[in-house]
């Protein structure tokens, strides 16, 4: 048992020197915790980890109460009497204020209240990087779930390591160091270490599709469809989506005409003359740019996927407006011109 927890702590002290190799370790850091046994074994690491390599860093354990159970606020309250004991740790809870219960898309509203509270408190703290307990497999689940939604390529990648997210005007870093661990390593890692947690009844609620997906994984397990399996696919998945963004990238400067933060003009010919896939990569980069923050939620794949079929394949472009972009082709001058809606 103890090799095993010296394995599990090694590969987790090696994935945060990887992190911030050559940048030093921050001064202050946040962990979202909600008490289950991921987030409480993540903290704890952490604490070890900022122990022995940061000694002035700063950990921020943050727990989120949306309300919608009569048990959150104690919960909250136990997550602070266990983490708040250890080393570099100080607990604060954060509270969803939402009127009447949500009853319709409750699990991405309070998903996005969450992130809304946590990226907040972060800002006025002057904390940058927010750690995350999913692992290997939630990265499964992600997986199933997208797939069952018909994502491409970009879904099915599914949750990075790392990833940078933009809210209120600033970036912050999200850091996912267990996302390579299977969830019986986790639970390994607790018993040892004496971790308590708190097993959450909406983990068992069949109404959440996470949760029929998260038991049908041993059907799925037998035919080979494994978390592992399915991890490391997503994992191949986004090394050819990071291929595809690079070439994207020089694709569109390649054929960008001019730009400023209304209109942006490509040449037709060179655009068009590319495969669909980076067509469409290069339009979606172009409506972020002109869209910014003010529409963090694009319109469908479907629908960008048509106008770009449209774009390559039309003898006559014609024009229409999506997700608050303009589109029109201009035979004349040879130019395919996006602008911002009014």
């Amino acid at each position: 048992m103890e090799k095993n927890d010296k394995s599990f702590t090694a590969r987790f002290d090696a994935s945060l020197a990887r992190l911030f190799y050559g940048k030093g370790f921050p001064e202050k850091i946040a962990v979202a915790v909600s008490g289950g046994a991921d987030s409480m074994a993540l903290c704890y690491a952490l604490s070890d980890y900022v122990r022995s390599y940061a000694p002035k860093t700063q950990i921020l354990a943050l727990s989120v109460d949306h309300r919608l159970r009569e048990e959150a606020a104690d919960e909250a309250r136990f997550v602070g009497e266990a983490v708040g004991k250890l080393p570099n740790v100080s607990h604060h809870i954060l509270v969803w204020e939402h009127g009447d219960q949500q009853d319709t898309r409750i699990e991405e509203k309070a998903r996005e209240a969450r992130y809304g509270l946590l990226f907040d408190f972060m800002g006025k703290n002057d904390v940058d990087h927010l750690f995350i307990g999913h692992h290997q497999n939630d990265q499964a689940e992600t997986f199933l779930f997208r797939l069952a939604k018909g994502s491409g390529l970009d879904g099915l990648a599914c949750m990075p390591g790392v990833s940078e997210v933009a809210h209120r005007g600033r970036n912050f870093t999200l850091c996912r160091p267990f996302l390579g661990e299977p969830k019986a390593k986790i639970l390994e890692y607790t018993s040892q270490k004496g971790v308590s947690f708190i097993d959450d009844p909406s983990n068992k609620d069949e109404q959440f599709a996470r949760v029929r997906l998260r038991q049908s994984m041993a059907i799925l397990e037998k035919e080979g469809l494994s978390p592992k399996r399915l991890f490391v696919t997503a994992s191949r998945i986004k090394r050819a989506r990071e291929a595809l963004e690079y070439i994207s990238d020089k694709e569109y400067k390649n054929s960008l005409k001019s730009s400023n933060m209304e209109v942006i003009v490509f040449n037709y010919n060179m655009l068009a003359d590319l495969p669909l896939e980076i067509v469409i990569r290069v339009i979606l980069k172009a409506m972020e740019e002109l869209n910014g923050e003010s529409k963090p939620y694009g319109p469908r794949l479907e629908r960008v996927e048509n106008l770009c079929e449209d774009l390559v394949t039309s003898a006559g472009f014609r024009k229409r407006t999506l997700g608050g972009v303009v589109f029109e082709y201009d035979t004349k001058i040879n130019e395919f011109i996006l602008s911002r809606e009014k």
